[in-house]
């Protein structure tokens, strides 16, 4: 914002702003105690800048982003932690202490809730992992390792990690505080109900549709933060917290997207600079914040059952935009049979679906 305003700008203006017959040029007495003046007023106009992102937020503001959007009442999502069951197999009367830590091949780290005693062969734990994180949604079988060999104790599995939803990021907050800002919720109105739902661990979108089942009635859908669906214990939590929050009367429905499963492949010429594999993780991370950016874009509109035809308020995904993406990675020469969806043609989504990406396959 001060760009222009060097010490040599100001100190020229101070000059100009003077009547003296003192010499002022550099070295002189006078022109010493101007540079000095003019070095100080210059840094202050500078630390100004740094005022900007205080008040006008945005991705790159810090703390500032918290600070802000606690004054309206919006506070940054902690994330949750997964858990899952833990199932030993050992000699009756094994114990194995709470708080035991155990490992993926990985490295991360998960807690035993609880104590475990072995009887008839067996003992069943839950274990909790060490912070918040999807990473921490690890399949059955991924707890590898722990730190010693428990007396008695002979082999033990986890099931399924679920749960785990990542900390808000900065782009998310920025993104609710100037929700919350533009779209005022007010009186249990479509916005208040989107606040809600907003405010749950778990959730990145919501889209409402009142009269959803005729008038008193709200139906809430719920995409996660990268734009998919979201577990049952997310609806739960997002659920009781809009009960808590709205309004008497309405009678209150809140259900997570449903997905449209997609798949894209294709055949490609490559030139040296690039591997068959790496443009397949490039086009599947293209695709998949391509997929977001609709969810975003999509869920940004309430809707009225008794106003809209839900069933024409639909959105696409572009054949020709992944055709696109996957011209746009370095490397790439040309591609052929490249299908979405199985086809060749946009793929159109409901109202009351997400897009989600199963699968990419690059020969």
């Amino acid at each position: 914002m001060y760009e222009n305003l060097t010490e040599e700008a100001v100190k020229a203006r101070i000059i100009g702003r003077i009547n003296t017959s003192l010499l002022t040029s550099e070295g002189s007495f006078t022109g010493d105690i101007i540079a000095a003046i003019a070095t100080e007023i210059c840094q202050c106009y500078h630390a100004m800048d740094a005022l900007s992102p205080m008040f006008y937020v945005d991705e790159t503001s810090g703390a500032y982003i918290d600070k802000q959007a606690a004054m309206v009442g919006i506070n940054r999502k902690a994330g949750t932690t997964a858990s899952c069951n833990l199932t030993f197999t050992g000699t009756n009367g094994a114990v194995i202490p709470a708080g035991a830590p155990f490992y993926t091949a990985a490295g991360l780290a998960f807690y035993l809730d609880g104590a475990v005693t072995i009887a008839n062969g067996t003992g069943a734990g839950r274990l909790i992992a060490a912070e918040p994180g999807v990473a921490y949604n690890i399949g059955a079988g991924e707890i590898v390792s722990t730190l010693k060999n428990y007396s008695g104790v002979s082999a033990y599995t986890n099931g399924e990690a679920t749960g785990g939803t990542d900390p808000e990021t900065d782009a998310a907050l920025v993104s609710r505080y100037y929700t919350r800002m533009r779209q005022a919720p007010t009186s249990g109105n479509p916005y208040h109900y989107q606040m809600w739902a907003g405010e749950v661990d778990g959730v990145g979108y919501s889209r409402v549709i009142a009269k959803a089942s005729g008038a008193g009635t709200v139906k809430v859908l719920l995409a996660s933060p990268e734009g998919g669906t979201v577990d049952s214990g997310t609806v739960t939590s997002a659920a009781a917290h809009i009960a808590a929050e709205r309004p008497v009367g309405p009678s209150v429905t809140v259900v997570s997207a449903t997905a449209k499963n997609l798949d894209v492949s294709a055949t490609v010429t490559i030139d040296g600079t690039t591997t068959k594999t790496a443009v397949q993780e490039a086009l599947e991370a293209a695709v998949s914040a391509y997929f977001k950016a609709l969810v975003s874009g999509s869920f940004t509109q309430n809707l009225d059952a008794e106003l809209d035809v839900i069933s024409e308020k639909t959105y696409t995904v572009l054949y020709n935009r992944i055709a696109f993406l996957l011209l746009s990675i370095p490397g790439v020469v040309d591609y052929s049979a490249l299908t979405v969806g199985g086809g060749t043609a946009n793929v159109t989504v409901a109202a009351t679906e997400v897009p989600i990406l199963t699968g990419v396959t690059v020969v």
